[in-house]
């Protein structure tokens, strides 16, 4: 198990840590919905105080108002980048993985040296 297990969970660690630095977080915004001779969609400031805007089709909004709040997801460095839903932690399982099997490898090396003693 400390052969399989240890190496693996290790590796998952730091591929996890790797990506969390090239990895942008998401923060929520307010956005405010428009309708004008451009046509619809939103506007929000970004943490820098920037106005962006999302535009959509008439379909993706049908059910709001112009000047409607709607919780705006972006990405801090692509505010191009958002969405309406809460965005998942994608990392998450892979460091719950990876803890995991290092808790098992580390595990099985200590038994291995004490249950030898017992």
């Amino acid at each position: 198990m400390t052969w399989v297990c240890l190496p693996l969970g290790i590796l998952l660690l730091l591929v996890v840590g790797i990506l969390g630095r090239f990895h942008s977080p998401w923060m929520p915004a307010d956005g405010v919905v428009f309708k004008d001779e451009t046509g619809a969609g939103f506007r929000w400031f970004d943490h820098k105080y920037q106005v962006h805007n999302a535009p959509l089709s008439p379909h993706d909004i049908r059910h709001l108002a112009p000047g409607d709040d709607v919780t705006i997801y972006y990405e801090v460095n692509n505010p191009s980048r958002w969405r309406t839903e809460k965005p998942g932690n994608s990392m998450e399982t892979l460091l719950v993985v990876g803890r995991l099997l290092t808790v098992i490898g580390v595990a099985a090396l200590l038994s291995g040296f004490v249950l030898p003693l017992l």
